[in-house]
């Protein structure tokens, strides 16, 4: 999905740049052809200048727009529609990029011309004066030439003949040393618009005129003529100042410039009127009023510069406008950021606390388990304890028992010693005659009563031994109830791990018949023949 994007991008670029390109170059001949028309065919040039003009957008700065504009104006300037010079040469001030100076001053320098135009001087020696000081920075002379030159019509205007005069030439003087020959000719022309040295004005006259008639500047030719009738009227040749001023006619009514008509009304009344034709004289004059009245009405310039107050007034509450909703997108962008960020934030905290709280919980169940560890240990530690003692108890009672059993062991040999000893003074006896026996007999007597004595300790270990094997010789018996009492004394004396042969001692048996005691103990027992007898007996 990726790849399908950067390629619709890829594609989109490289079909808008191919976009731009074309219209600037068709832009940039547009120009050229409104240039090269301005002066031949004015209303040809306001043409090509507004369609280069509408290649572009209207809302944001544009040099080549601005440019278009320029010279737009420029040929409206020269059709006589100052008023629709005057209104977009202001709107053209958005599009000129305030680093651009040169624009700015070509901007004032033709602001200056048609305020002066309209009958506002001071205004157009003001703007005049900006676009002079810009040029100068720039070091265009040949734009402060063109400034001069205006600067002089306009102190023609005010009928400042000798401050026009002066700026006029020093105006020629530059574009002469710059062999600028369309400026040179307008110089030459504007130098004739006052009287003076009529043969020398001529001669400047008809040097403009083959200058325009070698450029094809059809309105300058117009202008040109108009000021050799005036100069033919102040030289007092009033039929070639006729002849003059119609062809002037001829060159301003093909282009439709109403600036240079209203001129040959104006001269043509003095000529009919120094001839004393009054009727043409009057008729001319009637026909200037009523053009210069809409060329040159006060309350037109009012009027506009009100329309123009107006629009300024309107685009500054749009701009104002626009910088509110502005304002208030990028507080809603930013509230909605720091809702965005109270959010994340809550979200955050809400996952450390989670996480906070899971880990207390872990850690109490790790507490818990660690005290539950301890507790079995303890207890553990605790029945182990009790276990060792127990063991300690058991092996101690067996101890005891193997002590009180041994002890009996010997108490039963010493008695069979005895019993031999007995038997073998008996058997002396036999031998003895009748004194020497009685006295035998008591010493036989003394001696089983001196073993009778001692017998009463050993009868109390006997029954100590039976009393202690006395729950051994219960449970035997419940869970073997066919046993016989010769087979549980035999179980009692192999519990406390006599061998046979002390067994033997004991008992008075022989070795042999304890072994198939022990035998017939084991059946009675159904022990199988793996199972050690001991070992069953003692875990009972």
């Amino acid at each position: 999905m990726k790849q399908v994007l950067y390629l619709i991008f890829a594609v989109s670029l490289l079909t808008t740049i191919p976009l731009q390109a074309q219209d600037s170059k068709q832009a940039q001949t547009l120009l050229e052809q409104a240039q090269k028309a301005l002066f031949s065919n004015p209303k040809q040039a306001s043409y090509y200048a507004a369609q280069a003009a509408a290649l572009f957008p209207e809302d944001e700065p544009n040099e080549t727009r601005a440019q278009a504009m320029i010279l737009y104006c420029q040929a409206e300037q020269l059709l006589g529609n100052f008023d629709l010079s005057i209104k977009n040469l202001y709107d053209t001030q958005r599009y000129i990029n305030p680093a651009n100076k040169r624009q700015t001053a070509q901007l004032y320098s033709l602001m200056g011309r048609v305020y002066s135009k309209l009958g506002d001087y001071n205004k157009g020696i003001e703007l005049n004066d900006k676009a002079t000081s810009i040029f100068k920075s720039l070091g265009d002379s040949a734009s402060v030439a063109g400034c001069y030159n205006e600067r002089g019509v306009m102190h023609y205007l005010l009928d400042e003949f000798l401050v026009a005069e002066r700026f006029l030439q020093r105006a020629l003087t530059i574009n002469r040393a710059q062999r600028n020959l369309k400026e040179i000719a307008t110089n030459l022309n504007n130098l004739c618009l006052y009287q003076g040295d009529t043969e020398k004005k001529l001669s400047f006259i008809q040097e403009a005129i083959a200058i325009n008639k070698n450029l094809d500047a059809q309105w300058s030719l117009g202008e040109n003529y108009n000021n050799m009738g005036k100069q033919y009227y102040f030289g007092e040749q009033y039929s070639k100042a006729l002849e003059a001023l119609q062809k002037a006619y001829e060159y301003a009514h093909n282009i439709g410039a109403k600036e240079l008509i209203c001129d040959y009304y104006e001269y043509s009344s003095w000529v009919y009127a120094a001839i004393g034709d009054y009727d043409q004289a009057y008729k001319r004059l009637s026909q200037m009023y009523a053009l210069s009245k809409e060329l040159q009405s006060s309350n037109k310039l009012r009027n506009i510069e009100q329309e123009i107050s107006y629009k300024r007034y309107q685009d500054q509450k749009y701009a104002t406008e626009m910088q509110e909703q502005t304002y208030k997108i990028e507080l809603l962008k930013r509230n909605l950021w720091l809702l965005g960020s109270i959010l994340i934030l809550g979200l955050a905290f809400s996952i450390f606390l989670y996480k906070w709280y899971k880990r207390r919980k872990g850690l109490q169940l790790i507490e818990a388990r660690y005290q539950l560890e301890l507790s079995q240990r303890e207890i553990s530690e605790l029945k182990l304890h009790q276990q060792e003692l127990e063991l300690q108890n058991v092996q101690s009672a067996l101890d005891n028992s193997q002590q009180e059993v041994t002890s009996f062991a010997v108490f039963l040999r010493s008695r069979n010693e005895l019993l031999g000893k007995i038997r073998e003074m008996i058997k002396e006896g036999y031998r003895m005659d009748n004194q020497a026996l009685v006295p035998h007999l008591k010493k036989v007597n003394a001696f089983i009563s001196q073993y009778q004595s001692g017998d009463k300790t050993n009868n109390t270990l006997l029954l100590n031994i039976e009393e202690k094997n006395k729950e051994f010789i219960e449970k035997l018996t419940k869970e073997h109830p066919n046993l016989t009492q010769g087979e549980k004394y035999l179980a009692t004396m192999l519990r406390v791990n006599l061998s046979t042969k002390e067994i033997s001692m004991i008992s008075g048996n022989s070795p042999k018949t304890i072994n198939m005691n022990r035998y017939r103990l084991r059946k009675a027992l159904n022990l199988p023949t793996e199972k050690d007898l001991v070992e069953y007996l003692q875990n009972f």
